[in-house]
């Protein structure tokens, strides 16, 4: 029998020996009556159950015209529940439909990506230098390593003035800052530092090389009196008329070599000091320069840096200036107290030129550990002159003066100063010394102190954020 659709007549049977188009549009029409009818059973069998009547799916709605208002309930019913069920079943169609369409992005996707992963590893096999190539380009950067080291080792006695000179500025530079803030101009402020730098320089130079000419000139003329003296001694005149000492001496080839080489030894030591006023005039002339655009200088050189950056640098930058300074301030005071200290010792004990050798004490304690000793060496000497005890007295006082401010005096001016531990000057001293002789050891302590705060400021937070 066919089934029984309410408000309408009877469907066709339905069953599985109806045959389907190839197109697809007998499904389609299959599926949409099955939906009504499944929709007509639903609706009836509610129907019966409000009716109380346990009508089944197969019963109708009354149709007379009593009941004209529920049938008019029974079609609206039908019809917005078909309407609900065919949105419904066409929204899950759409869904289905962009799920597949996602799906076939996401291999699309995953598909492009591995092609261009492959693509890449084929570029990267294709640009991969051959073994030629690697030799050629590591034999040429070898060969311009050593050119640049010949035009470095050419050129470092120039390198040095340069270095010194900087140092020298940024030394001086807080000074001018110092007279700027009090109201005078950065020119008169340069003249005047500087002005003042030559002063101390000339009075360095007053101060040992007259007492340097005058010593070695008593020397030389008391030789005669000392080789007459050795004549007249009894112990050398019998020794003499055993051996033929002062014969053998005068014949020796020591003193032939001697006396035939003074000309040239002085005018050796002559144009050695002159070298040594050349450099110096041109280390003041470069001091001049840095020190007069000193500002304009270390702007343009933070101009180098990329603008991202420019601010941590120039920060980075006026802290290690600051140390440099501060490390210029620390030898300074030293020096001072190694002249005052040598000029009263010098006085006390009587030797002549105090002031002179205070003076120069000063100077050249602004080298580390070399100048305290050459210092040491020449009180030690010049006490000799005017006795032994008073030698002795003045190389030992000088020896625990040169103890006291090397290992305990030193250190801790400079780690005040310039930050840095005590072991690391006396390493970096002893570093530089070995690689650049003076130069270096002067150079040495700022140069550490530079390279400490760009470890503690830029490598470590490095290290901790990896």
């Amino acid at each position: 029998m066919p089934a029984v659709r309410p408000g309408g007549p009877p469907g066709p049977e339905r069953g599985p020996d109806v045959p389907r188009d190839p197109s697809g549009r007998q499904d389609d029409d299959s599926g949409a009556d099955a939906l009504d009818a499944a929709i007509d059973d639903a609706l009836a069998e509610l129907h019966g159950v409000h009716q109380g009547t346990g009508a089944t799916a197969d019963a109708a709605p009354p149709a007379d015209a009593t009941d004209g208002v529920q049938s008019e309930r029974w079609r609206r019913s039908r019809a917005g529940l078909r309407a609900a069920m065919h949105t419904l079943t066409a929204r899950m169609a759409s869904d289905r439909a962009v799920q597949a369409t996602e799906a076939a992005a996401a291999a699309a996707s995953a598909s492009a990506q591995a092609a261009y992963a492959a693509a890449e590893r084929d570029q990267a096999a294709r640009d991969r230098p051959s073994p030629f190539q690697w030799g050629f380009f590591g034999g040429l950067g070898v060969l311009i390593a050593y050119i640049t080291f010949l035009v470095l080792d050419s050129i470092r006695d120039t390198l040095v003035m340069i270095a010194i000179a900087t140092l020298l500025a940024i030394g001086l530079d807080p000074l001018v800052s110092f007279m700027t803030r009090r109201g005078l101009g950065r020119g008169a402020g340069v003249a005047l530092v500087f002005v003042g730098l030559l002063l101390v320089i000339a009075a360095a130079v007053y101060a040992i090389i007259p007492p340097i000419v005058n010593e070695v000139g008593s020397f030389v003329a008391s030789v005669p009196t000392l080789i007459g003296e050795l004549q007249t001694n009894e112990t050398v005149q019998n020794l003499d008329q055993r051996f033929g000492l002062l014969e053998a001496l005068r014949n020796s080839n020591i003193v032939q070599s001697l006396g035939s080489g003074a000309a040239g030894g002085i005018l050796s030591a002559g144009f050695t000091v002159a070298t040594v006023f050349a450099d110096l005039l041109i280390v003041l002339i470069l001091t001049l320069y840095f020190l007069a655009g000193f500002g304009r200088i270390k702007a343009a050189a933070y101009r180098l840096v990329p603008a991202s950056r420019r601010a941590r640098v120039s920060d980075l930058g006026d802290r290690i200036l600051k140390q440099m300074g501060g490390y210029l301030s620390g030898a300074t005071i030293i020096a001072i107290q190694a002249g005052l200290v040598a000029g009263i010792f010098s006085a006390i004990i009587g030797l002549p030129y105090p002031w002179a050798i205070g003076l120069g004490a000063a100077v050249l304690d602004f080298i580390p550990i070399v100048g305290p000793i050459i210092v040491g060496v020449g009180i030690t000497l010049i006490g000799f002159t005017q006795g032994a005890a008073i030698g002795i007295v003045s190389g030992l006082f000088y020896l625990c003066q040169h103890l006291f401010e090397a290992y305990w005096l030193y250190p801790r001016v400079m780690r005040r100063t310039v930050n840095i531990s005590t072991g690391g000057v006396v390493v970096a001293i002893l570093i530089g010394a070995a690689l650049l002789g003076v130069t270096g050891a002067i150079l040495a302590v700022p140069v550490a102190a530079a390279m400490m705060l760009i470890v503690r400021e830029v490598i470590m937070p490095m290290q901790e954020r990896s």
